[in-house]
C-alpha cells in the first residue's frame, strides 16, 4: 500500500484546495512524493519539508514525533 492511500483525505483535500491551482508544480510534487513510497519514513527530508510548507495550520507537526513519524497526516490504523 502506497504512502498516500494512508494519508488522512482531509490533508489531501486541503492541499488539492490550498495549492493544487496556485502553486500547481509544487502539488504535484507532493502526491508524486506521497505516491512513490510505501512508508512515511522513506520520504526524503526535502519531501518533508515540501510537505510541511503547504500543509494548512492544523496539520502541521506539532513536535517530534509528528515530525518524524508523520502522526500529524496520517490515518489513525497506520501510526506506529
Amino acid at each position: 500500500m502506497k504512502l498516500i492511500d494512508q494519508v488522512k483525505p482531509e490533508v489531501l483535500k486541503s492541499l488539492e484546495n490550498g495549492c493544487k491551482i496556485q502553486y500547481s508544480s509544487s502539488y504535484r510534487r507532493i502526491i508524486a512524493s506521497l505516491e512513490k513510497v510505501n512508508r512515511y519514513k522513506e520520504l526524503t527530508i526535502d519531501d518533508i519539508q515540501t510537505l510541511i510548507c503547504f500543509l494548512p495550520d492544523e496539520f502541521k507537526p506539532q513536535g517530534d514525533v509528528d515530525m518524524f513519524y508523520g502522526d500529524n497526516i496520517l490515518q489513525e490504523k497506520y501510526k506506529l
